[in-house]
């Protein structure tokens, strides 16, 4: 009797930006993450690079002009950010940063690039007092929280966050997240949402059943939605380095 051979997925490695990519369509994931295929950069993503840049710079003291972007909202925030990085010590302020995990959820680093299960980048993070954590991830462009799907997306992001912290820093005992949409100068959530070591098992089990599509997929199949048009990978985008899809 012929024994069967069962598929094994090459995806050995996830990030809440390649979850989303895998949950917009399998196959845009495949392109861009497993095959190497490319996207071209663009105006807003080379714009949204330069002002994550001047956020670190300009809260570590490196920078002395804040981004026009974020003076309108933003300006004293920045101020208030930049003094608590200065005078932070035993417990200092994260700026851009990466955070590592292997499946069990144990820290590793970033580049352990054979037990790295999990990747999260942060933008900013400090202590309120001895046992809160503050995250801040700033975002560029529109802010869509009135939609149900893209509340759902921002929710995802910010369980993420504080599931990482609480695991990563053992002495926590509250995380506070929330996602800062620059041009519009909204905070999400509006009211706090306030995560603590209790929310851990759950937060667990949350993502582990999220994301096992993503690792169990072997076939990697197109999954059209409203957002084909814009995609690079669409047929119709073939003169441009795209078209490696047939919708």
């Amino acid at each position: 009797m012929a024994t069967k051979v069962i598929p094994i997925s090459p995806v050995k490695s996830w990030s809440f930006s390649r979850f989303m990519d895998y949950e917009q369509c399998p196959l845009k994931f495949k392109l861009k993450h497993l095959e190497k295929v490319t996207e071209p950069p663009n105006d807003a993503m080379a714009r949204g690079a330069a002002m994550h840049d001047n956020a670190a710079a300009y809260i570590t003291g490196k920078a002395k002009t804040l981004d026009a972007a974020f003076k309108l909202h933003y300006a004293e925030d920045f101020k208030e950010l930049r003094a608590i990085y200065k005078r932070s010590k035993a417990t200092p302020m994260i700026v851009e940063d990466s955070w590592a995990f292997t499946r069990d959820w144990t820290e590793t680093t970033w580049n352990d690039w054979v037990n790295c299960w999990l990747r999260v980048k942060l933008d900013c993070a400090h202590f309120t007092d001895d046992s809160t954590l503050r995250i801040r991830d700033w975002k560029s462009g529109k802010y869509r929280g009135e939609d149900s799907d893209k509340n759902q997306e921002y929710l995802m992001q910010l369980e993420l966050y504080a599931l990482s912290a609480l695991l990563l820093k053992p002495f926590l005992e509250r995380v506070i997240p929330s996602l800062e949409y620059v041009d519009v100068g909204i905070q999400y959530p509006l009211k706090p949402i306030v995560y603590t070591r209790a929310d851990i098992p759950r937060l667990k089990k949350l993502w582990e059943k999220r994301v096992a599509p993503m690792f169990h997929d072997t076939l990697f199949a197109p999954r059209p939605n409203s957002l084909c048009k814009w995609c690079h990978y669409r047929a119709s985008n073939a003169a441009k380095g795209g078209g490696q899809c047939k919708y």
